[in-house]
């Protein structure tokens, strides 16, 4: 599980996990960075998961304390595959 923050190209490439829901929640926060950058603001990182059995996708946000979290709701049971993204940094984020 990696997000590289590429400031030179102005580019963030996203590889997490994929996992296995355990619980019906809400906006779900699945990961937590306690070392390394942090962005200014937080950044809408896209779809990074499929849900085969629902056959949809799941969005998630990086948030300035390093959260990542999963938007909208997950049924118990629900297995989520990532899928590798990399994107531009949006304009006017920096990181700490």
């Amino acid at each position: 599980m990696i997000i590289i923050v590429d400031r030179r190209n102005r580019l963030l490439h996203v590889n997490l996990s994929g996992f296995r829901s355990t619980v019906t929640v809400g906006n779900f926060q699945v990961f937590q960075y306690v070392s390394g950058p942090r962005p200014s603001e937080t950044i809408n990182l896209g779809c990074l998961w499929s849900i085969p059995n629902g056959n949809y996708g799941k969005q998630a946000t990086w948030g300035t304390d390093g959260i990542i979290t999963v938007i909208g709701r997950l049924a118990n049971g629900d297995r989520c595959i990532h899928t590798p993204v990399t994107m531009p940094i949006p304009d006017g984020v920096t990181f700490r």
